[in-house]
Protein backbone atom coordinates (compact mmCIF):
# COMPACT_ATOMS: atom_id res chain seq x y z
CA UNK A 1 0.00 0.00 0.00
CA UNK A 2 1.35 3.40 -0.93
CA UNK A 3 1.88 5.53 2.18
CA UNK A 4 0.49 8.70 0.58
CA UNK A 5 -2.83 6.95 -0.12
CA UNK A 6 -3.41 5.75 3.46
CA UNK A 7 -5.33 8.91 4.49
CA UNK A 8 -7.64 8.40 1.51
CA UNK A 9 -8.30 4.80 2.55
CA UNK A 10 -8.87 5.87 6.17
CA UNK A 11 -11.44 8.46 5.06
CA UNK A 12 -13.14 5.91 2.83
CA UNK A 13 -13.41 3.50 5.77
CA UNK A 14 -14.64 6.25 8.14
CA UNK A 15 -17.20 7.89 5.89
CA UNK A 16 -18.33 5.02 3.68
CA UNK A 17 -17.72 1.56 5.09
CA UNK A 18 -18.32 2.19 8.80
CA UNK A 19 -21.72 3.88 8.23
CA UNK A 20 -22.74 1.06 5.88
CA UNK A 21 -21.75 -1.57 8.46
CA UNK A 22 -23.76 0.31 11.08
CA UNK A 23 -26.84 0.43 8.82
CA UNK A 24 -26.53 -3.28 8.08
CA UNK A 25 -26.18 -4.16 11.77
CA UNK A 26 -22.64 -5.49 11.35
CA UNK A 27 -21.62 -4.02 14.69
CA UNK A 28 -18.67 -6.30 15.43
CA UNK A 29 -17.11 -5.58 12.05
CA UNK A 30 -17.88 -1.87 12.44
CA UNK A 31 -16.11 -1.86 15.81
CA UNK A 32 -13.04 -3.56 14.33
CA UNK A 33 -12.85 -0.96 11.56
CA UNK A 34 -13.32 1.90 14.04
CA UNK A 35 -10.50 0.51 16.16
CA UNK A 36 -8.17 0.26 13.17
CA UNK A 37 -8.97 3.85 12.17
CA UNK A 38 -8.27 5.04 15.71
CA UNK A 39 -5.01 3.09 15.89
CA UNK A 40 -3.93 4.93 12.74
CA UNK A 41 -5.23 8.39 13.67
CA UNK A 42 -4.73 8.41 17.47
CA UNK A 43 -2.33 5.59 18.39
CA UNK A 44 -1.21 7.05 21.74
CA UNK A 45 -4.77 7.65 22.94
CA UNK A 46 -5.81 4.18 21.78
CA UNK A 47 -3.08 2.53 23.86
CA UNK A 48 -3.76 4.74 26.90
CA UNK A 49 -7.49 3.96 26.93
CA UNK A 50 -6.84 0.31 26.17
CA UNK A 51 -4.50 0.05 29.15
CA UNK A 52 -7.02 1.76 31.43
CA UNK A 53 -9.87 -0.60 30.56
CA UNK A 54 -7.86 -3.80 30.72
CA UNK A 55 -10.23 -6.12 32.49
CA UNK A 56 -10.05 -9.83 32.16
CA UNK A 57 -13.21 -11.50 30.95
CA UNK A 58 -13.75 -12.80 34.48
CA UNK A 59 -13.36 -9.28 35.96
CA UNK A 60 -15.81 -7.84 33.42
CA UNK A 61 -18.34 -10.54 34.21
CA UNK A 62 -17.96 -9.95 37.95
CA UNK A 63 -18.40 -6.18 37.60
CA UNK A 64 -21.54 -6.66 35.53
CA UNK A 65 -22.91 -9.43 37.77
CA UNK A 66 -22.44 -7.23 40.85
CA UNK A 67 -24.19 -4.39 39.00
CA UNK A 68 -27.05 -6.58 37.80
CA UNK A 69 -27.67 -8.54 41.00
CA UNK A 70 -30.01 -6.01 42.66
CA UNK A 71 -31.72 -5.28 39.34
CA UNK A 72 -32.38 -8.98 38.70
CA UNK A 73 -33.71 -9.36 42.25
CA UNK A 74 -36.12 -6.44 41.80
CA UNK A 75 -37.26 -7.57 38.34
CA UNK A 76 -37.83 -11.10 39.61
CA UNK A 77 -39.82 -9.74 42.56
CA UNK A 78 -42.08 -7.94 40.07
CA UNK A 79 -42.39 -11.16 38.00
CA UNK A 80 -41.08 -9.42 34.89
CA UNK A 81 -39.77 -11.74 32.18
CA UNK A 82 -36.55 -10.28 30.81
CA UNK A 83 -33.26 -10.99 29.14
CA UNK A 84 -30.01 -9.12 29.84
CA UNK A 85 -27.29 -8.45 27.29
CA UNK A 86 -24.15 -6.44 27.96
CA UNK A 87 -20.89 -5.40 26.38
CA UNK A 88 -17.82 -3.36 27.14
CA UNK A 89 -17.92 -0.17 25.11
CA UNK A 90 -15.35 0.12 22.35
CA UNK A 91 -12.21 2.19 22.73
CA UNK A 92 -13.21 4.53 19.85
CA UNK A 93 -16.63 5.04 21.47
CA UNK A 94 -15.03 5.93 24.81
CA UNK A 95 -12.54 8.24 23.10
CA UNK A 96 -15.29 9.97 21.10
CA UNK A 97 -17.25 10.59 24.31
CA UNK A 98 -14.14 12.01 25.98
CA UNK A 99 -13.60 14.43 23.08
CA UNK A 100 -17.28 15.34 22.57
CA UNK A 101 -17.90 16.02 26.27
CA UNK A 102 -14.38 17.22 27.15
CA UNK A 103 -13.93 14.49 29.79
CA UNK A 104 -10.92 12.75 31.23
CA UNK A 105 -11.07 8.95 31.09
CA UNK A 106 -11.79 8.84 34.82
CA UNK A 107 -14.93 10.93 34.25
CA UNK A 108 -16.45 8.43 31.80
CA UNK A 109 -18.85 6.38 33.88
CA UNK A 110 -20.45 4.20 31.22
CA UNK A 111 -17.70 1.83 30.15
CA UNK A 112 -20.27 -0.93 29.89
CA UNK A 113 -23.56 -0.99 28.05
CA UNK A 114 -26.36 -3.09 29.50
CA UNK A 115 -29.57 -3.91 27.68
CA UNK A 116 -32.63 -5.25 29.51
CA UNK A 117 -35.08 -6.75 27.05
CA UNK A 118 -38.63 -7.25 28.27
CA UNK A 119 -40.09 -10.54 27.15
CA UNK A 120 -43.51 -12.12 26.94
CA UNK A 121 -45.68 -9.10 27.60
CA UNK A 122 -48.67 -7.99 25.59
CA UNK A 123 -47.89 -5.30 22.99
CA UNK A 124 -50.30 -2.94 24.75
CA UNK A 125 -48.24 -3.31 27.97
CA UNK A 126 -44.75 -2.84 26.48
CA UNK A 127 -44.48 0.89 27.21
CA UNK A 128 -45.69 0.42 30.77
CA UNK A 129 -43.16 -2.36 31.40
CA UNK A 130 -40.33 -0.28 29.93
CA UNK A 131 -41.10 2.51 32.40
CA UNK A 132 -41.41 0.01 35.25
CA UNK A 133 -37.95 -1.38 34.44
CA UNK A 134 -36.57 2.16 34.14
CA UNK A 135 -38.03 2.96 37.56
CA UNK A 136 -36.51 -0.19 39.08
CA UNK A 137 -33.06 0.59 37.69
CA UNK A 138 -33.15 4.25 38.74
CA UNK A 139 -34.35 3.37 42.23
CA UNK A 140 -31.23 1.23 42.62
CA UNK A 141 -28.69 3.42 40.81
CA UNK A 142 -28.48 7.18 40.43
CA UNK A 143 -29.42 8.23 36.89
CA UNK A 144 -27.75 11.02 34.96
CA UNK A 145 -30.73 13.28 34.20
CA UNK A 146 -29.07 14.52 31.02
CA UNK A 147 -28.69 10.99 29.61
CA UNK A 148 -32.29 9.81 29.21
CA UNK A 149 -33.26 8.99 25.64
CA UNK A 150 -36.98 8.25 25.37
CA UNK A 151 -37.78 6.43 22.16
CA UNK A 152 -40.85 4.90 23.79
CA UNK A 153 -42.96 8.06 23.74
CA UNK A 154 -41.49 9.15 20.40
CA UNK A 155 -40.21 6.14 18.41
CA UNK A 156 -37.45 6.58 15.87
CA UNK A 157 -38.58 6.76 12.22
CA UNK A 158 -37.41 3.16 11.82
CA UNK A 159 -39.95 2.09 14.47
CA UNK A 160 -37.23 1.48 17.09
CA UNK A 161 -38.59 1.88 20.60
CA UNK A 162 -36.42 1.89 23.70
CA UNK A 163 -35.38 3.81 26.77
CA UNK A 164 -31.70 4.60 27.17
CA UNK A 165 -30.21 6.06 30.31
CA UNK A 166 -26.89 6.28 32.08
CA UNK A 167 -26.69 5.36 35.74
CA UNK A 168 -23.83 5.49 38.17
CA UNK A 169 -23.09 2.33 40.13
CA UNK A 170 -22.10 3.40 43.62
Amino acid sequence: MEQDKIPLYINEVKYLYIPIMHRLGLYKLKQEFEEQVMIYEHPVEFVEISNKIKFTKAEQEQIIEDFLKPIRKALDAEHIAYEVKWRTKSIPSIYEKMIRQNLAFEQVFDLFAVRIIIKNCEPRDEKLFCWIVYNIVTEIYTPNPFRLRDWISTPKPSGYQSLHTTVKAD
